[in-house]
């Protein structure tokens, strides 16, 4: 890191030995580096550097086409407004900041030019020398929050020392800016920010030209308001942020619309923090314009690195170096798996443990635990004191314990990133399948409600059923999808050959333990005669959603009739189907309607018994051909009889 530092010591004795670029300055690029070097990239969060941490960094940004004419060129009396000059810059910006306390911090900005071309035929903006081109000392005091979120002012001022600017004006002022940041850390991780402020600017009178006189076709910039926004999601797999930000001005100006506009940026970015360790990262990304304003470029890539060095305010001499290691919190003897256990007594350690001071913890079930959150954790608790609990009161099922560690030095392991342990109370759960037939049976569909011998535990299961000689419960194969435990088995064993038949089903609690096909529940019994099976094109009876009797179904229902005359029977099952068009719900209501109009009319025109038909409204549920083709969906709304004889 002392090469790193003596590297930026002279790169500020090179830039301000080439300073005074003769042209617009990065300032008016909308690429401002955070000098705080924390969270984000161009948009401050409300962390201030560290007491007596020192702040470094340095970036490079390169943008293409930023420069948008503003004005008519009179000299050619050209409409130039709105074109865009066809030009690069490649700028770099040198900062450090200085944290005096735990709230506050100062710092200075050093934007330079490196290199740049510009292809405007009018000669109004051009790159004479390379270097220097403003000033910025920055100052942030966070009024309110801590490390995780809060507020905080920034107030910075630019003091521009490039030459002949056309956008700053004849003998400019500073500008100074004044911003208002808010901040906060989600329960997942995530990092927000917002900033909104005002740029006071003080440009010069417009530049004329010495030869001719006449102005050039851009005007000085004037006051604006100043806003951003962003977001910064932590993968720990690969140490690295990901960030957006979106930044943009709107200019006070308001004698010309299209010189407001023109003045106005509005920039998207997109980007990456690479931590090499604690006090050293790697930023890069790319930006480009939301609008056609001055200083936003149509693209925009960037790099830098950003590192911190201190304490500074020690008597001793201080080390290059600091590495700030955060402590991870390591329980053990906690429950693994499935567990009974209740009574726990769990000694915490720390990865660094002769480093390790203290810990705070929390524990409950685990749909109701966010380990993200400060809010339930213990008050710091010794670290040579274990966790010593009970958790019978807990209901069976998922367990989460949560934890955060605190080393020598005072520095706690964050919220964002605790130590997460989970576990499942109680044993893995048993199905329990109801109104299932007894014995010998000539029930065919059957609906058969599942829960579990622990059904405050109880989330889901999965089944499958079958002709008993062809049956392997112990087999995964076959088995049905996870289904919610307030569904029940809804099925037609109607095609299974007459003998035994065997479900198999297996359970999940809400720990999302599942019961192990070696153990499942098996329920058998004996499947008694069959029926004969008649199918009606729902068509000829009804028409298209309706659930009234058309008169050319009466002879395919008189068919039925006579059938059902040529012997005794004495059970017949009315079954209305749909195709899959329209909701679940719908279609049921609707086959049943239609099953019960058939059996009405069965009854009234030929006398038989209501006793003996029964209906069953079957809707979408089972398809006897597809339903992704007209002529697939036709044969599926149907309605069978099922019936069975002495």
């Amino acid at each position: 890191m002392t090469k790193i530092t003596t590297s930026m010591i002279f790169l500020v004795l090179l830039i301000t030995g080439t300073a005074q670029a003769n042209v617009i300055g990065t300032a008016y690029q909308n690429f401002n580096p955070s000098i705080s070097g924390t969270d984000f990239t161009t948009v401050h969060s409300t962390r201030p550097v560290k007491p007596c941490m020192c702040n470094l960094g340095v970036f490079f940004n390169y943008a293409k086409n930023t420069l948008t004419y503003s004005d008519t060129f009179y000299q050619t009396n050209q409409d130039l407004k709105g074109v865009r000059a066809n030009d690069f810059l490649v700028g770099g910006d040198l900062y450090g900041a200085f944290g005096i306390t735990e709230n506050w911090d100062i710092g200075v900005a050093l934007p330079f030019v490196v290199t740049a071309k510009n292809d405007d035929p009018y000669g109004v903006a051009y790159f004479d020398k390379f270097g220097l081109t403003e000033v910025r000392p920055m100052t942030k005091y966070r009024f309110y929050g801590d490390d995780q979120g809060g507020w905080a002012v920034i107030v910075s001022a630019n003091f521009n020392i490039i030459k002949d600017d056309p956008f700053a004006g004849n003998n400019p002022g500073p500008t100074f800016n004044i911003e208002l940041a808010a901040d906060t850390t989600t329960d997942s991780g995530m990092r927000l920010a917002g900033n909104i402020g005002y740029r006071k600017r003080n440009s010069g009178s417009q530049l004329t030209s010495p030869s001719t006189g006449l102005p050039p076709p851009f005007q000085p910039f004037n006051d604006a308001f100043i806003y951003s926004a962003a977001l910064a999601k932590n993968f720990d797999s690969i140490k690295s942020d990901l960030i957006a930000e979106l930044k943009g001005s709107i200019s006070g100006r308001t004698n010309d619309d299209s010189v407001k506009k023109s003045q106005q940026a509005l920039e998207l970015g997109l980007g990456i923090k690479h931590d090499v360790s604690n006090t050293f990262n790697i930023h890069a990304g790319l930006g480009t314009k939301l609008a056609d304003a001055q200083a936003t470029p149509d693209i925009r890539a960037y790099a830098g690195i950003n590192f911190q060095v201190g304490p500074m305010c020690s008597d001793e001499p201080a080390p290059s170096e600091i590495v700030i290691e955060m402590p991870i919190a390591v329980v053990q003897n906690h429950p693994v798996g499935v567990s009974s256990v209740t009574a726990l007594n769990m000694p915490v350690s720390a990865l660094n443990p002769t480093d390790y001071a203290a810990y705070r913890w929390k524990i409950g079930p685990t749909p109701q635990m966010n380990c993200y959150s400060e809010e339930g954790y213990s008050a710091e608790v010794d670290g040579q004191m274990p966790i010593v609990t009970d958790i019978g009161p807990i209901p069976d099922g998922g367990i989460t314990l949560c934890a955060v560690a605190k080393n020598l030095g005072g520095y706690w392991q964050p919220f964002t990133d605790p130590t997460i342990i989970n576990w499942t109370k109680g044993s893995a759960p048993v199905a329990v399948v109801q109104n299932h037939p007894v014995g010998v049976s000539d029930a065919i569909d059957l609906n058969m409600p599942v829960t579990a011998q622990n059904p405050a535990d109880y989330a889901a299961y999965r089944w499958k059923i079958g002709s008993t000689p062809e049956m392997n419960c112990y087999d995964a194969f076959g088995y049905s999808d996870e289904i919610s435990g307030e569904r029940p088995i809804i099925t037609h064993i109607g095609e299974i050959p007459d003998g035994g038949i065997t479900l198999c089903a297996v359970a999940k609690s809400l720990g999302g333990v599942w019961q192990p096909f070696e153990a499942p529940t098996i329920i058998m019994w004996e499947k008694k005669k069959g029926y004969e099976l008649f199918r009606l094109n729902a068509n000829v009876l009804f028409d298209f959603d309706k659930d009234e009797l058309q008169p050319r179904s009466y002879g395919e229902l008189e068919k039925i009739n006579r059938h059902l005359n040529r012997k005794p029977f004495t059970k017949a099952i009315i079954e209305g189907h749909t195709d899959s068009k329209g909701s679940d719900a719908y279609n049921l209501d609707l086959s049943r309607r239609r099953a019960i109009t058939v059996k009405n009319h069965m009854v009234k025109t030929y006398g038989f018994d209501p006793d003996k038909f029964a209906t069953q409204g079957m809707g979408e549920g089972y398809p006897v051909d597809t339903n992704e083709t007209d002529e697939g969906r036709a044969n599926n709304r149907r309605v069978e009889f099922k019936i069975y004889r002495k």
